[in-house]
């Protein structure tokens, strides 16, 4: 997996994004293109959005996901209330996953989110952190670690692209076996 692979996903992103996609989420306010694709570090179909607006609507954030269902037919969509569940780790706001296909064979998954400004901004400092922290050699070392192990089972489940930046950036992790060993290390079974 190389920055080639970054760059012909942030193509189809692109894609995605100017099919119409990108015109329905400006109508509900001031949408940031975030995660992987912003820092240039994509290595499977996976897309995320945030929408930043003054008041949580829920209505309106119901509306978005039937347009967003009528644009790109997909076969699954996830909703979630983070405002109510307030999970830690994730925003406070509203959510729809949205399945293109499964995932792992290689079809879109996006996710996007609808927060007030306060809500985005732990969200854009965390990008921030990692951009600040990439330099060629940690890019290189995380799309390749990410490429092997997206695909992995537990990804998402016991250890998601969170563990390959912290493993890379703090603790020297170059590879993907070094990555397995440092999971070890933290007790997780993989």
């Amino acid at each position: 997996m190389n920055q080639n692979t970054d760059e012909e996903l942030r193509n189809e992103a692109d894609q995605l994004l100017g099919c119409g996609l990108h015109a329905i989420l400006n109508d509900y306010g001031d949408v940031h293109i975030i995660g992987s694709y912003d820092l240039h570090l994509m290595v499977w179909r996976d897309l995320d959005i945030h929408i930043v607006q003054p008041d949580l609507n829920r209505k309106r954030f119901f509306e978005l996901g039937g347009r967003i269902a009528d644009l790109l037919r997909p076969h699954r969509m996830h909703y979630r209330d983070e405002t109510i569940a307030a999970t830690e780790g994730l925003p406070r706001g509203l959510y729809w996953g949205v399945y293109l296909g499964d995932e792992r064979d290689g079809a879109w998954k996006i996710d996007v989110w609808v927060t007030d400004a306060e809500g985005f901004e732990a969200t854009r400092a965390h990008g921030e952190r990692i951009r600040e922290r990439l330099s060629d050699a940690t890019r290189a070392a995380i799309l390749q670690i990410k490429s092997e192990v997206w695909r992995h089972p537990t990804y998402r489940r016991e250890f998601a692209s969170g563990d390959v930046y912290s493993a890379v950036f703090d603790h020297g992790v170059i590879d993907v076996d070094g990555f397995w060993r440092y999971l070890r290390d933290l007790g997780r079974t993989v």
